[in-house]
């Protein structure tokens, strides 16, 4: 199956494989098709997008200098320009493509890979049916809602501003009946604590208790059971303190059976809803249905983090049926400090691979540390090549057809690129062998497929493809045990003796009677040539 995407603007069509560095300016796009195996196809050839993400116009030199051909994303005014079409003149000067937020003064540029919906659209956010009303003159912190006084969690709270008299009311969605209440308090030094605190159920008193300045559930036993659809909780004194405003962690109420009937823990829903982006996906498709759309995820679609449960997860479908291309970020190292996570992006690429059918699939990867959510930058593990390109191979060989690079670091200060020399010149080496190698990269599968099993039960992936020139079989060492490995690559009726040329290796292997074996450093990658008889007697530049 192949869709197509073309649009007016074009100018001569040069081969879509030329490196962007290797020449002035990339092919003006006159349409863009998505073929089978979700192969980009940019004037008819294909392409492997290589993107950066979110980029000022003074990093592209920098994001060319690194082998990208593309970079993603627009932040309103960003490099000095007005709006999206003054950038995309930016980007078209640079010799990218873009792949930019809609507009539709873009229709037509020459430099217009695709549109972008808004990013992470399934990004998890809380929310509580917890209906709670504060009194008018509190103010309050949008980070910390009421709704955390209901929570279930013991260690989230809610600011009062200021705590002494305020007041709150409850509103239930039916009447209960309880037999005690419960305060939990917060204690923070020169921060206002609760002395006592007065409910009211339904209008009428019900409680008035002095808790003590300390953390901890405090439990009363109410004269009398009360039964009330609105519960009022007021602070009627606070112990002194530098500070008037403080907050307060939990409220409960127990009934007869010892039940929290004031539970109300929190779900999670996604930033956008897939009925949002259905709309704009259709919107944007009447207006200009000559370039794909992308969307990307962040990692929950894996049910390794645990955000939403599998039926939460339906959404995912109902997502992707509001794009062209999908990709997702899972950056184990740069986002969670954890190199032992790096099998995620494997797992995550071979699911949502699974989940997009013929669309293509793109990754995120990440090119350094440097986080913001993982700690001070001295306890941050390095990002290293190695990491870079095994997961870059790990995405390409579980059926990723576009690549993109995570480069902004907020450690020790914010920076769009602050990719290390050496993970920079790793990205060139990456993507110029990309480039070099895209034509196989999106070649057809071999039939009968090539197979691969490591000793040890060492976590290696091959992906094998049949280009003019012979078979490219691509294999990395995706174990997350950091474990060598020999692997053994089956191939159907390959003769005994046959030189296996491993690319930008200087150096072959000789095969036994169909298959040949190597041996994996951890997380090593390794790409195998083994030329037909064609290409036997004219060379081939692809075995570098």
């Amino acid at each position: 199956m192949r869709r197509y995407f073309t649009s007016a603007a074009a100018a001569v069509v040069l081969v879509a494989f030329q490196a962007v560095g290797q020449c002035k300016a990339p092919p003006a796009i006159e349409t863009v098709e998505i073929g089978a195996g979700r192969v980009f196809r940019v004037n008819g050839e294909p392409f492997f997008p290589i993107m950066s993400w979110l980029q000022d116009a003074k990093n592209f030199e920098a994001v060319k200098a690194c082998g990208m051909n593309a970079t993603a994303g627009y932040w309103p005014k960003s490099s000095g320009t007005k709006d999206v079409t003054e950038y995309i003149k930016l980007v078209e000067a640079a010799g990218l493509y873009g792949v930019m937020p809609f507009d539709l003064r873009l229709k037509g540029r020459a430099a217009l890979l695709g549109y972008i919906h808004g990013d992470e659209p399934d990004l998890p956010r809380l929310v509580s049916n917890a209906v709670i009303t504060p009194a008018k003159n509190l103010k309050i912190n949008r980070k910390t809602p009421l709704w955390k006084l209901l929570d279930g969690s013991m260690h989230s709270w809610s600011v009062l501003d200021p705590l002494d008299g305020a007041s709150i009311t409850i509103e239930l969605p039916k009447p209960v009946t309880v037999k005690s209440l419960a305060i939990w308090l917060t204690v923070s030094k020169d921060l206002a604590v609760a002395n006592e605190v007065k409910f009211e159920g339904d209008g009428k008193d019900i409680l008035q208790a002095a808790p003590a300045a300390k953390k901890g559930r405090q439990k009363f036993l109410l004269p009398e059971p009360a039964t009330f659809s609105k519960l009022k909780m007021t602070v009627t004194a606070t112990f002194a303190a530098k500070n008037v405003w403080g907050s307060l962690g939990e409220i409960e109420g127990f009934d007869e059976n010892g039940k929290n009937v004031l539970l109300s823990r929190p779900r999670n829903v996604p930033r956008t809803a897939p009925e949002e982006t259905a709309r704009q996906y259709k919107a944007i498709k009447t207006a200009d249905p000559s370039r794909p759309i992308f969307m990307t995820f962040t990692g929950h679609f894996h049910p390794f983090f645990k955000k939403y449960s599998d039926a939460e997860r339906e959404i995912y479908p109902r997502y992707i049926k509001s794009a062209d291309v999908v990709g997702y970020d899972i950056y184990p190292i740069y986002g969670w400090n954890k190199p032992q996570w790096i099998h995620l992006v494997h797992e995550g690429t071979k699911r949502l691979v699974e989940l997009a059918g013929d669309k293509p699939v793109y990754a995120w990867i990440e090119t350094s540390r440097g986080g913001q959510w993982t700690g001070p930058l001295a306890g941050q593990k390095e990002v290293t090549p190695t990491h870079i390109r095994a997961e870059v191979w790990m995405a390409i060989c579980r059926g990723a057809t576009a690549i993109g690079y995570f480069t902004h670091v907020w450690k020790p200060a914010y920076n769009q690129f602050g990719v290390p020399p050496k993970n920079r010149k790793a990205l060139r080496e990456i993507n110029d062998q990309i480039t070099r190698l895209a034509p196989d990269i999106l070649a057809a599968a071999p039939k009968p497929p090539v197979t691969l099993q490591a000793s040890d039960g060492v976590k290696v992936d091959v992906m094998a493809r049949a280009g003019p020139g012979g078979m490219t079989i691509f294999a990395v060492n995706y174990d997350e045990r950091l474990k060598q490995t020999k692997a053994v690559v089956k191939i159907d009726r390959l003769p005994a003796g046959t030189e296996v040329a491993v690319v930008d290796e200087n150096r072959t292997v000789r095969s036994q009677a169909g298959s040949f074996t190597d041996t994996f450093a951890p997380l090593a990658v390794h790409i195998y040539r083994i030329r037909s008889a064609s290409a036997k007697t004219t060379g081939d530049k692809h075995d570098r």
